[in-house]
């Protein structure tokens, strides 16, 4: 018999990263809600599509500095 794979994602448990919620082979097992290429374990915006750069998140004004830390998101400054 098989290893067990509780989420059906196609990775048994033992080599899955995420073993309770379907993800991606290339990502372990662990899913990337918003498909920016960072899995959602190391994306500190899951729920918005932003850059591996910027650990997921977008720079929504293009100031170089990163929405999840911008005090002003919508506005380019620093």
């Amino acid at each position: 018999m098989g290893c067990p794979d509780s989420d059906g994602d196609g990775l048994a448990d033992k080599d899955d990263e995420c073993p309770t919620i379907k993800g991606l082979k290339e990502f372990k097992g662990c899913p990337d809600t918003d498909n920016d290429g960072t899995p959602d374990p190391k994306d500190k915006c899951p729920a918005v599509a932003g850059s591996i750069a910027g650990e997921g998140c977008p720079d929504t004004d293009g100031d170089g500095v990163f929405d999840n830390v911008d005090a002003c998101p919508n506005k380019p400054g620093s």
